[in-house]
């Protein structure tokens, strides 16, 4: 089984799942990592993610015209940060 084929058509599918239109992937430390192993950022811009972001950044800059896709490690993560997602339709996965 080749583990970076499974992990890239993984997130793959999270990308497609979240329809069509410019989208922002929030990730955590970990995931960020995984990411970055499996895409070249011309690859992931390919399928119309053209923001990258980490959950814990300072940035909050109000994006509405982009789609979230949430790809986080499951931890302690705040109930607020589940709300705000669903609040903004976003797409959570957690892995």
């Amino acid at each position: 089984m080749n583990v970076t084929l499974a992990v890239k058509q993984y997130i793959s599918k999270m990308i497609e799942n979240s329809g069509p239109g410019m989208k922002v992937l929030l990730m955590d430390k970990e995931t960020t990592s995984i990411v970055s192993v499996v895409y070249t950022q011309s690859e992931i811009l390919q399928k119309e993610v053209y923001l990258f972001e980490r959950i814990d950044s300072q940035s909050r800059d109000n994006m509405k015209h982009l789609k979230a896709i949430c790809f986080l490690r499951p931890t302690k993560v705040p109930q607020s940060l589940y709300r705000h997602c669903r609040a903004q339709n976003s797409l959570l996965l957690v892995y």
